[in-house]
């Protein structure tokens, strides 16, 4: 037999525990995890016990300690141990790798016995199968020479019998409280207390009150047999019966009594399950009155026991009002009808009201219960979705807003605006867009750095956000340009507003480092109303708007005026289209290339340490564990390099995005060629979708990658997640014939759009690499962080490298590196560099 000792926190659970493997034939000894699990567990080694079950869940890290430094012990090896625990990964790895060991997640205690037949199988030693259990009758007959007979009858049986010289022993034997019988034999002729009487005491009891009882008797009396049976008795006897007979009625009554047993095992077995599901659980009739209410939904609904609800309406006592709190009447309760209904319902999100008044936000589930084909009621399964509610808020955040200034990106504003101008024109009022753009801003980037520069726009969006109406929408679009959209704004009052915005960027000095630098912007103005063209003019003129302001002399207003500044917004669109026509003609364009580094190929120490020499260091190591490049395109415009950002969406405009992309190609397949054979590395090309689908570029692209231009492998082209997605049924096709070329695909600004994540399935790509902005401000966001683990465990299941760009400081690369990310890139490792400067721009 073997000896258990069961170390749980649960008074509960380890009561749970304790009874089912005393019912499997286990000797059990059950305890607190607390400091004297220590000395039990000595004292159970010494008395030689089989196994140790642990529940790690709830334990104190110092007794976790003391219990696995105890467990590691020579004398203690060949114990069996099992640990239930729902975080394998966070016991300690000795732990885990001892022998005759083995780590289970519980969800039901039933699942213990089986579990603790499995370690015990794993460390040799095969667990005794279960007892069958006898059952215990109770013999009262005045007559030693019926006692002995029937005893030794039921004895031969299986049957364990206590047996009784007249009533009052038996009384005492039952009142005293120490045995648990299972059928009741009684003679009916008895000195002081006929065996009818005596079963109507024992059915006053409530020990034996629904014990199976029978009266026997030598009479055939109908007096006595209607006695026998009024009194409560299930069988009437007669002494002159034969054995086989008398035997044959015991059965049946033993087989009543096994039923019951079983009925009521069974009621407390499902109580158990009930009890232990993590979900809340309650069942109501077709009226809605709750039958039942497990302790999980209790405890989710803050109510001390049962009694608060059993009986009572769940739509007066669980969801009596709406989300806001207004009272809802059970006619208008969705969940009382489906109740009445009997309906089936998944997954339905609506708020439960706890006992102290709080509302619960719930996810639930509705499921009819039928009884002879009669719908009887409805089981409800809940789950608190709270935390779940706030990250789909929070994502939806991220999702709308401008990581650096908090305000909304321009994404979200370009869409407020297109609400606006389909509102307007069903209407007769008016609105406003204000066009921002920071004088001199390249100056204090360039002369303070990024980290100045990044200061300097969060506190502007701060400005900007507190001056503005709560009507009013604002968001940063790009770079150093803002938007404000005023909603209701008479021509009387556009300039006023205006003016209060360019004065909050005029007021005051900027200070960082010691350094003090004078800010101000240039505004443009444009009213909105029903004969607005579209959300993109409204953009163009505005913009147009704020370019006439800087011409005029900076910090200053210039409301646009359809009938002389139309050609401004002509003017700069022409000029836009001229300067890149004539880049693209007379190469105008230049490459720069920053190195992409395998992170876990960074050795630790050089991720310590902030002074001149660590730096150096990391840049050193990051040249070795050096993955690839990224090739950056910039413009070459009257003495200044300027990034896509400032010219792509004028490409967009004019269809030269394809254009563009050809170029980067020529020039990177170029300088291969010119190489030799001895050039090898690993290039990534940010590529635009319109790129993929013109054919003058997936031409370019395959003949230079059939010509050896590109090595299989090489090229790696870089789509937006945003750009992808609206045309992925026509850019599939193109992806696939390009990959089975060789080339790779990167989805980048991956977590900027939440797209759906099984998409990526059945995308031909290789990597992702994360949103910027997110990266940015990852080591001071804690939801970011989580994010980013739980977009790069999910990469990492579909065999996806995960990126990450624009990383500036150690803290953030140390971050990263924490979080399994594959690869990154940034100032802090590299900063980008004309081929010139590079000496190993090929090599890689």
């Amino acid at each position: 037999m073997h000896r258990l000792l069961s170390i749980e926190p649960s008074p509960t659970l380890r009561r749970a525990i304790e009874r089912l493997l005393l019912e499997r034939g286990y000797v059990v000894r059950s305890v607190d995890a607390d400091d004297a699990a220590v000395a039990a567990l000595d004292e159970e080694l010494a008395l030689g016990a089989s196994a140790v079950l642990v529940g790690w869940e709830g334990v104190s890290p110092d007794v976790q300690a003391a219990l696995a430094d105890r467990l590691q012990q020579p004398d203690a090896q060949a114990l069996a141990l099992l640990v239930l625990s729902a975080r394998p990964d966070a016991l300690p790895a000795a732990l885990a790798a001892r022998p005759h060991t083995r780590v289970e997640r519980l969800i039901f205690p039933e699942q213990v016995p089986g579990f603790v037949r499995s370690v015990l199988t794993l460390a040799g030693r095969p667990p005794p199968a279960p007892p069958r259990a006898a059952l215990k009758v109770l013999l009262v007959d005045d007559s030693k020479t019926s006692r002995t007979k029937y005893r030794r009858l039921l004895q031969s049986r299986g049957y364990l019998v206590t047996a009784c010289d007249d009533p009052q022993q038996a009384l005492e034997r039952v009142q005293a409280g120490g045995e648990a019988f299972d059928l009741g034999i009684i003679d009916y002729f008895m000195p002081g207390m006929t065996g009818a009487a005596l079963c109507r005491t024992l059915r006053a009891l409530p020990a034996t009150a629904d014990l199976p009882l029978a009266i026997l008797t030598a009479a055939y009396a109908d007096d006595v047999i209607r006695d026998a049976l009024q009194s409560g008795a299930t069988e009437c006897m007669f002494k002159d019966e034969s054995n086989a007979l008398f035997v044959a009625r015991v059965q049946g009554m033993a087989r009543l009594r096994e039923r019951e047993q079983r009925l009521h095992e069974e009621r407390e077995r499902l109580a158990l399950i009930l009890d232990s599901v993590g979900d809340g659980l309650y069942g109501v009739d077709r009226a809605g009155h709750v039958r039942f209410a497990n302790r999980a939904a209790l405890r989710l609904l803050g109510h001390a026991d049962e009694a608060a609800l059993v009986g009572q309406l769940a739509h007066e006592r669980i969801h009596p009002a709406d989300e806001q709190g207004r009272p809802v009447g059970p006619d208008a309760c969705f969940l009382q009808h489906a109740y009445e209904l009997g309906d089936s319902l998944s997954d339905w999100q609506t708020v439960f009201w706890r006992a102290d008044g709080e509302p619960l936000a719930v996810e639930c589930n509705l499921r009819p219960q039928y009884q002879a084909g009669q719908c009887t009621g409805v089981v409800v399964a809940f789950r608190d979705i709270t935390e779940r509610k706030r990250f789909e808020a929070e994502l939806q955040w991220q999702l709308q807003h401008d990581h650096l200034t908090r305000l909304f990106n321009r994404r979200h504003f370009e869409h407020l605006l297109e609400q606006e101008v389909i509102r307007l024109r069903r209407s007769t009022e008016q609105s406003a867009l204000l066009f921002i753009d920071l004088d001199r801003f390249k100056h204090i980037n360039d002369s303070a750095g990024h980290a100045a520069g990044d200061a300097l726009l969060a506190s502007i969006g701060r400005k900007l956000h507190a001056r503005a109406r709560e009507s009013d929408a604002v968001a940063r679009l790009s770079g150093d340009e803002f938007a404000v959209l005023l909603r209701n704004v008479d021509d009387h009052g556009l300039l006023a507003l205006a003016e209060t915005f360019r004065a909050i960027l005029d007021d005051g000095r900027f200070v960082h480092a010691g350094r003090e630098f004078e800010v101000s912007g240039s505004v443009g103005a444009i009213h909105l109303d029903r004969h607005t063209a579209s959300p993109a003019y409204a953009m163009s003129c505005a913009d147009a708007a704020c370019r006439l302001a800087k011409q005029q002399g900076r910090n200053r207003i210039h409301r646009f005026d359809l009938s002389s500044d139309t050609g401004a917004v002509a003017e700069l669109h022409q000029s836009w289209s001229q300067r890149l026509r004539s880049a693209l003609d007379s190469d105008g364009f230049v490459l720069q290339y920053q190195a992409i580094v395998d992170l876990p190929g960074l050795p630790s120490e050089v991720l310590t340490g902030g002074d001149a020499g660590a730096e150096a260091g990391l840049r050193r190591a990051a040249r070795a564990a050096r993955h690839g490049q990224e090739v950056f395109l910039r413009l070459d415009d009257l003495g200044t390099r300027l990034q896509p950002k400032a010219f792509l969406a004028h490409a967009e405009r004019f269809n030269l995005l394809p254009a563009l992309d050809a170029w980067v190609l020529e020039r990177i397949g170029a300088q291969l060629i010119a190489a030799g054979a001895g050039a090898r590395g690993r290039y990534h090309v940010n590529v635009a979708a319109a790129s993929l689908l013109d054919v003058g570029y997936v031409s370019k692209l395959e003949m230079l990658a059939r010509h050896g231009a590109f090595a299989p492998g090489s090229l790696y082209l870089e789509l937006k997640e945003s750009d992808l997605a609206p045309q992925l049924t026509r850019l599939l096709p193109t992806m696939h014939a390009l990959a089975a070329l060789g080339v790779r695909f990167v989805l980048d600004e991956f977590g900027r759009g939440f797209a759906p994540l099984d998409r990526l399935r059945g995308l031909p790509i290789s990597a992702v690499k994360l949103d910027a902005g997110l990266v940015q401000t990852l080591a001071h966001d804690p939801f970011g962080t989580t994010l980013v683990r739980t977009m790069t465990e999910l990469a990492h299941a579909m065999n996806l490298a995960v990126i990450a760009p624009a990383v500036e400081d150690l803290a953030t690369l140390r971050l990263l590196q924490s979080l399994g990310l594959d690869r990154a890139q940034g100032f802090v490792l590299d900063r980008p560099a004309d081929p010139a400067t590079v000496d190993d721009v090929l090599v890689s």
